[in-house]
């Protein structure tokens, strides 16, 4: 029997490592499984691992108040550390781009332990846009031994960088989950909602606030339209954006939404807002178009495809696209009705993945 080994501690690893999780339990004759919930996003985690009944046999708790990322790093890695020597997995997996999956696979690197990451190759070239994620999937990516690749694209990425190592094009886990849901539309189709979610910390206080003022501006002028915006629990934003958005009748702040409650939000949305890298996958399979504020993105293929717009952190811009939006039926169903292929891939990512891994390990 093979031992592998799931590490991830934050919502959006959890989403995507839970159709791994279950493609596994249906090999269990060949595989012994241990999950290991660092506790990076504990309250969020712990949310889905209830709802979706997964009892990690670990469950580390490894945020402190205040904590820097250099004593989060230095916390973990301490943490995980007796656990794979107790445990002794033939395999540690990883996910994404994230502090756990960087401090896992260094870990699991100085353990010589292979190591397999879920959701390879992705960049956008700068190492300060996302900070810290785009540094630590690289470096994720020079201790793994196999690399399942979204796109094409991730494993072009790869390639550039010397890897000669097992790389599979899978399609993104992500999709696999949205396919396990399968919601439907709860709302009107006559109601406009626009979601908005923003939270990297690339997008500063000052830029925030004109983001806010741009948002009251579009609430104002388009009466008929809710704008529904699930506030993050990092205090500065919650700030900001409390203090500038609550009064205003037709847009709705939230606490952050369970997975489910904000997918179906997600599907029931005429347009998405966000900085967020999960959504500019997510919501191209609701046919929903994203306005992706950021400079830069690791998921380029669904800006080429049309499914995104990359208009950056320019509050100007995010005005006159939404407008357009709002008013040009014809601007609007290009980005909802993209005839190319969605860029990432159709739900089956985790049978592929396991399937290569009981050839590989």
């Amino acid at each position: 029997m093979k031992h592998y080994m799931i590490i991830f501690g934050t919502r959006p690893e959890l989403i995507k490592m839970f159709p791994i999780i279950k493609e596994c339990q249906k090999h269990a004759q060949r595989i012994k499984l241990t999950i290991v919930n660092t506790g990076q996003q504990k309250e969020m985690v712990d949310i889905l691992l209830k709802e979706w009944e997964i009892q990690p046999q670990y469950d580390l708790g490894v945020m402190k108040d205040k904590q820097t990322l250099t004593n989060l790093t230095i916390n973990m890695m301490s943490t995980l550390e007796p656990i794979v020597k107790a445990e002794n997995p033939d395999l540690v997996i990883v996910h994404g781009d994230t502090t756990t999956a960087f401090v896992a696979s260094l870990m699991a690197f100085y353990q010589q332990k292979k190591i397999a990451h879920i959701e390879a190759g992705l960049r956008t070239g700068n190492k300060n846009a996302p900070f810290p994620e785009e540094i630590n999937r690289q470096l994720v990516d020079r201790v793994a031994d196999y690399y399942f690749v979204p796109t094409q694209s991730n494993k072009e990425n790869l390639e550039k960088e010397g890897i000669q190592s097992v790389i599979k094009i899978t399609g993104n886990t992500g999709i696999d989950t949205l396919r396990y849901l399968d919601l439907k539309r709860t709302i009107a189709e006559e109601q406009r909602q626009i979601l908005v979610t923003l939270h990297r910390r690339e997008l500063d206080v000052e830029k925030l606030k004109k983001i806010c003022i741009v948002l009251i501006k579009i609430a104002k002028k388009y009466p008929d339209i809710v704008i529904k915006y699930p506030v993050h629990l990092n205090p500065k934003i919650k700030k900001v954006v409390c203090s500038l958005l609550a009064n205003q009748s037709n847009i709705v702040l939230t606490a952050p939404l369970n997975y489910l409650a904000f997918q179906q939000e997600m599907m029931n949305s005429f347009l998405v807002i966000t900085d967020s890298g999960g959504i500019q996958e997510e919501a191209p399979y609701y046919k929903v178009p994203v306005l992706v504020i950021r400079e830069v993105t690791e998921r380029q293929e669904a800006v080429t495809a049309g499914f995104l717009k990359l208009i950056g952190t320019n509050e100007q811009m995010l005005y006159k696209n939404v407008v357009t939006l709002l008013n040009n039926t014809d601007e609007y169903e290009a980005m909802r009705t993209v005839e190319s292929p969605l860029p990432f891939g159709d739900g089956h990512a985790a049978k592929r993945i396991i399937k290569c891994l009981l050839q590989e390990v």
